[in-house]
């Protein structure tokens, strides 16, 4: 008999498990260890990153079966909702890296654009971004983990306790070479992301739960500091902390007004 009240630790279990133990090889990699070839290096990170989608897929097919899962793939298509979110979805975090380049400049601090994605890799990087990257994880955390913390929580405490495991679980590429993580202390990168956990929150509830909004903020914002590597600096991270912190405040002031969300996220 399936039970749901060990589901949230049989999705942690799954989706760490399998990003932590990818990654151990290139872990100790980093370490000198052992040694392993870029192409190998390169599969097993791009494999790791699909431990959300899978514990999500696998748990819903345990509770709900086909039906179920059939729904949870729905949501990472979904785009019967007002097309004004798309803007935001896609075009926050771009607006905000240009801004926070501009005040670089303005304050004549450095940029390392050696660190910037060529003009040509846009398309096939982004892609790549969009659909090994954003949507593997977004199954899982959005799909997944948020309407059941949302049943639970409200809006602001399900998105600071998404963002503390979310952060967590990016753990092992703090100690892989290569990785943008490698550049960011761990704390700056929490913070980031309780930051953007709310962003994603406010975005799921506003399109009814589509997976397909998130997975296209989380590729827009990968793939902005793949070009504007405002990033890499001490001075550059905090510029665009302070300015998200913008469109957080009014979010975070909005839902304090209305108070716990009605949407019905389907959780199977």
């Amino acid at each position: 008999m399936y039970s749901s009240r060990k589901e949230p630790g049989k999705y942690l279990l799954i989706a760490f498990g399998w990003m932590w133990l990818l990654n151990l090889p290139r872990v100790l990699a980093f370490f000198n260890v052992i040694s392993i070839p870029d192409w190998l290096s390169a599969i097993l990170g791009y494999t790791a990153v699909f431990g959300p989608a899978i514990a999500a897929f696998l748990l819903t097919q345990a509770r709900a079966g086909k039906e179920g899962t059939r729904k949870l793939w729905g949501k990472g298509w979904r785009i019967d909702f007002n097309r004004r979110w798309l803007v935001p979805a896609g075009l926050l975090m771009p607006v905000s890296g240009g801004v926070t380049v501009l005040i670089l400049v303005i304050l004549r601090k450095p940029i390392f654009w050696e660190y910037s994605l060529p003009p040509a890799m846009i398309v096939p990087i982004g892609l790549v971004i969009w659909l090994l990257g954003a949507y593997p994880e977004e199954f899982g955390w959005r799909g997944f983990a948020l309407p059941r913390l949302l049943e639970q929580h409200n809006q602001l405490a399900s998105s600071l306790i998404l963002g503390v495991v979310w952060a967590a679980w990016h753990l092992p590429l703090f100690y892989i070479e290569g990785t943008t993580q490698t550049a960011i202390p761990f704390w700056q990168y929490m913070l980031q992301l309780l930051q953007l956990s709310v962003i994603y929150t406010w975005l799921y509830e506003g399109t009814g739960g589509s997976v397909f909004a998130a997975s296209l903020f989380h590729a827009s914002g990968n793939l902005t500091g793949a070009l504007l590597p405002y990033w890499v600096t001490n001075t550059g991270r905090w510029v665009s902390f302070v300015i998200l912190l913008i469109p957080v405040f009014f979010i975070i002031y909005n839902w304090l007004q209305k108070g716990t969300s009605t949407v019905d996220y389907q959780t199977e």
